[in-house]
């Protein structure tokens, strides 16, 4: 099978008096890599949603291979070997690798043969650039591990028109290199055609050959991504006015006090790991701290640690220079909030 090409043609979607996608024209070339870019509530999820047959237009046509398709659900968008690698992972984790790249197949008989099927799998493996042990179960492989093989779950059920939705927010930068330059590599020579939603304008430059902008559910701005740098890219997402009216970097005010300070703090998750290990830092009045990493990393312990939801196991938290645990009047008296 062969990269297919993909258009929309006047693509419309309406939910009431709401507008989601205003006659949209997308076209996609075959064998390579096109970034859907938007603000959330561009419209881009409705668009693939369209193609993978979760939701049906009111009004325009989808175009693969010069062939007008009717996509009314997603088994008929499997039928036509489109396929979509979501956000999040969509694997089952208390079945094994060959186990979920089957289900995604289908076909299966009341009685499966299995060292065959494992079988034909490695082979087929061995025609990707990914490697994945297939009698592991999904639960033991990490995050890598696990977007690698949602893809090439994708690929093991025939599908050529590939939809990903964000594909590296789990991903180290390498881990996420590594998975896009594959994926280029296998559209570029004829195997796949890709629709990249990525909000990361380098990801674009770097494995994107050409792009299509959203706003307000309407396309504002289309092709090769030779033609676009960030600044224009980000002046057709949300606007050039918009863009200057963004402020500027303020001066750091260096001789404000600390309002927030953790002393070697450590935290464990629900299984007993340590995920936060001898945290120190402290955030001044009028700052922002920015912490960043990859999904799985401590982040969202570190915060119900703040909030009170979980006990650290060392170190202490000090707000206004008062010692700190997270108790209700304590969040009352300092005033803490989360915005999740």
């Amino acid at each position: 099978m062969k990269a297919p090409s993909l258009q929309t043609i006047g693509l419309t979607k309406r939910f009431g008096d709401f507008v989601a996608l205003d006659a949209v024209d997308l076209d996609v070339r075959p064998g390579t890599v096109h970034a859907l870019l938007g603000e959330n509530g561009a419209g881009k999820s409705t668009l693939v949603k369209c193609l993978v047959g979760f939701q049906r237009a009111d009004a325009g046509s989808v175009v693969l291979d010069g062939r007008e398709r009717d996509i009314g659900s997603p088994q008929a968008a499997r039928a036509l070997g489109v396929g979509m690698v979501y956000q999040h992972f969509t694997l089952v984790p208390s079945m094994t690798v060959a186990e979920n790249f089957a289900l995604a197949r289908g076909g299966l008989g009341a009685i499966v043969d299995w060292p065959a099927k494992i079988a034909e799998m490695r082979t087929f493996m061995d025609g990707t650039p990914f490697t994945l042990p297939l009698e592991v179960p999904v639960s033991n492989l990490a995050a890598g591990q696990k977007q690698k093989a949602e893809i090439l779950k994708q690929l093991y059920a025939d599908n050529r028109l590939l939809i990903l939705d964000e594909p590296t927010s789990v991903l180290a930068p390498d881990e996420a290199d590594e998975v896009l330059g594959a994926i280029r590599a296998l559209a570029h020579a004829g195997r796949l055609t890709v629709v990249m939603i990525t909000h990361k304008f380098r990801e674009v430059s770097a494995f994107a050959d050409d792009v299509t902008v959203l706003r307000r559910g309407r396309r504002v701005a289309a092709g090769p991504v030779a033609e676009f740098d960030a600044v224009r890219l980000a002046d057709a997402m949300i606007g050039a006015a918009r863009r200057r009216e963004l402020p500027e970097r303020g001066p750091v005010v260096q001789a404000a006090p600390p309002v927030l300070a953790l002393e070697g703090l450590t935290v464990t998750d629900d299984a007993g790991r340590r995920v936060v290990r001898d945290a120190t830092l402290s955030v001044r009045a009028g700052e922002i701290l920015g912490i960043a990493g990859v999904s799985g990393n401590g982040q969202r312990e570190l915060v119900e640690t703040l909030l009170g939801q979980r006990e650290p196991s060392a170190g202490a938290i000090r707000i206004s220079g008062e010692r700190y645990r997270g108790r209700r009047g304590e969040i009352a008296r300092h005033g803490v909030g989360s915005l999740p």
